[in-house]
């Protein structure tokens, strides 16, 4: 029976997304996050036995970007890459000093993997803004974050849209825009971005796309980036677990969440969430 199995790795305050396709074991990985001693690249292979087919990079900030040292490991490299190119001695130049040597590891990592786009099971849809055109519409000061890829992944109906670390203000842009907002509407699971909801990011969301079942946030609940109206029945659907509706889980406070959705033959969907 086919299945997808959908991890948000505990990296802190970063971001690593993987989504395998069972059974043919066609692995996406969004972002290299990490944090001490854990690496997804290295979870990825040790325990599911896998490595990725794609990689997307949503921007090159270090948080997203930390786990760049394994990917350069032949054991562990993805088998291409997909990203969004820069003035990288810009993108160095803003990052925080003791971390710019990631930028440096990074484009040792780009250039060394076929660039190529996804070519699973699934659709695998990407908008974003170029680093130009975000650096006219929001500022220099935001630019990187605001050229983050969005990614919209559907497979048999069921939707997950990927946030990168877009802010309030390009949400808002791209969500006037009818070819986006057709693509993220109805989406199931919104991984969304670990700050820029200040101004209502919310919801923008929940009156132009409708809300998700669940939101899923790379970084501590009791982050004060984290809007709380994610956690509300205004914002999602929600979903009983653990005896209770819960419409967001923050791998900051359960750990990597591993969703494993199992399709039947009639289209039916069976979710089913573990932590580790």
């Amino acid at each position: 029976m086919d299945r997808l199995e959908l991890i948000v790795f505990h990296v802190g305050h970063g971001l690593s997304v993987a989504l395998i396709e069972k059974p043919e074991n066609y692995v996406t990985l969004v972002d290299l996050g990490a944090s001490s001693g854990f690496t997804p690249l290295k979870e990825l292979g040790l325990r599911f036995k896998v490595k990725p087919d794609i990689l997307y990079i949503t921007h090159p900030h270090a948080d997203h970007l930390d786990d760049v040292e394994t990917a350069l490991d032949r054991i562990f490299a993805p088998l291409g890459i997909h990203f969004q190119d820069y003035d990288w001695s810009d993108v160095k130049k803003r990052e925080r000093k003791e971390l710019s040597y990631k930028i440096d590891e990074y484009r040792e990592l780009i250039a060394s993997l076929p660039h190529r786009a996804y070519s699973g099971g699934a659709h695998l849809k990407s908008w974003a803004y170029t680093p130009e055109n975000a650096k006219k519409n929001f500022g220099e000061s935001s630019y990187i974050n605001n050229s983050s890829l969005l990614l919209i992944y559907t497979w048999k109906g069921f939707k997950v849209t990927i946030t990168g670390d877009l802010e309030t203000v390009a949400i808002d842009r791209m969500l006037t825009e009818a070819p986006v907002l057709a693509d993220v509407k109805n989406t199931d699971l919104l991984i969304a971005p670990h700050h820029g909801h200040k101004s209502g990011f919310p919801n923008t969301w929940v009156q132009t796309v409708g809300k998700p079942y669940l939101t899923l946030v790379s970084a501590n609940e009791s982050d004060p980036h984290i809007d709380k109206q994610y956690d509300s029945p205004k914002f999602a659907h929600g979903l009983t677990l653990n005896g209770h509706p819960q419409y967001m889980i923050s791998t900051g406070d359960s750990g990597s969440i591993h969703l494993t959705v199992t399709f039947g033959n009639n289209g039916s969907q069976n979710w089913n969430f573990e932590y580790f």
